[in-house]
């Protein structure tokens, strides 16, 4: 049988975690008509209370703990290690929080048994059964535009709190940074050439314990998007800049020049610091973005290889 692992990051969740153990193992059954087995990692993120403890009562679960609380995004990153350290076939990051319904998985999974799908999120808008706050339904709006816009996919929700991917993403993933998971996931997928699909999942509201997200979101958000984009394009950020600073040298340069064929000014060149300063600061800039995207390129394949020569010792 293949292996499918359910990682769920947790923190102060102990209101919930034993029911959402229970619920997952409730599908085992069904995974494993599909032949899929079931092994569920608990990422203990830092709990001050009991999470811990109840998780590890359940002794089909792994439980991995971070000393101190790190986010979300770096309990993510620890599970998708630790499914990919023991080969994993297909990962499902699930919330601890009750929101989602474990037999939802059995459809999640589809997509990617059936050789059409990388990487699969669930679209909560079809099936939720409350009104989601309206700050967080334009906050969700406006990153799912974004991410639509970054990645060309056609994103319905892009922050769900369930998604899964197969052995090709967890092979050589790259989730930088700690506080969320979401976009860095997309953006990763979606520049490595993976392929995405949507699955339609039941949405709840949460009733234990407290969301990671409030106004500072974005303000954290929007630091690791362009963190992950300058680790896997870094032309992608650095082109534009340099290409201005460089653009806004040269037509400065041109308009003097022509300025002074018409007599409208003394010199041919006015403005030789900004001219320089701007040219000189656009080719460094270009430079810089070529060279960083030459050593993305070269740890990729390294990597790659790496991975490769792995998954011929196993």
């Amino acid at each position: 049988m293949k292996t499918l692992v359910v990682i769920v990051p947790a923190y102060n969740e102990e209101q919930s975690i034993s029911k959402t153990l229970v619920g997952l193992l409730s599908v085992k059954s069904g995974l494993s008509k599909m032949g899929y087995k079931l092994i569920i990692h608990v990422i203990n993120d830092g709990s001050t209370d009991a999470t811990e403890k109840l998780a590890k009562e359940n002794g089909e679960v792994l439980v991995i703990t971070h000393k101190k609380n790190k986010g979300l995004g770096a309990a993510v990153r620890t599970g998708l290690e630790s499914a990919n350290n023991i080969n994993a076939d297909i990962v499902v990051k699930y919330d601890a929080d009750l929101q989602h319904k474990p037999s939802d998985i059995l459809a999640l999974i589809v997509p990617i048994c059936d050789d059409e799908a990388d990487v699969v999120y669930g679209n909560r808008f079809d099936k939720i059964s409350y009104s989601m706050p309206f700050v967080r339904k334009v906050g969700n709006k406006v990153f799912t535009n974004l991410m639509r816009w970054l990645t060309g996919w056609p994103l319905k929700d892009s922050q769900p709190g369930i998604f899964a991917v197969n052995e090709i993403f967890i092979k050589n993933f790259y989730l930088p940074g700690d506080y969320n998971y979401t976009q860095q996931i997309l953006i990763d997928a979606c520049h490595r050439g993976l392929r995405f699909s949507h699955v339609s999942v039941s949405f709840d509201k949460r009733d234990t314990g407290k969301s990671f997200i409030s106004l500072s979101y974005p303000l954290k958000v929007i630091p690791q998007i362009v963190q992950v984009v300058v680790g896997i394009k870094p032309l992608r950020v650095f082109a534009p800049i340099g290409g201005f600073f460089l653009g806004l040298g040269i037509f400065v340069f041109i308009f003097q020049i022509i300025s002074y064929l018409f007599g409208y000014t003394e010199k041919p060149v006015e403005s030789v610091n900004l001219v320089l300063g701007s040219c000189l600061f656009g080719v460094q800039i270009l430079s810089f973005g070529f060279l960083a995207d030459l050593v993305v390129k070269m740890n990729r394949n390294l990597i790659g290889v790496i991975n490769g020569n792995k998954g011929k010792n196993n």
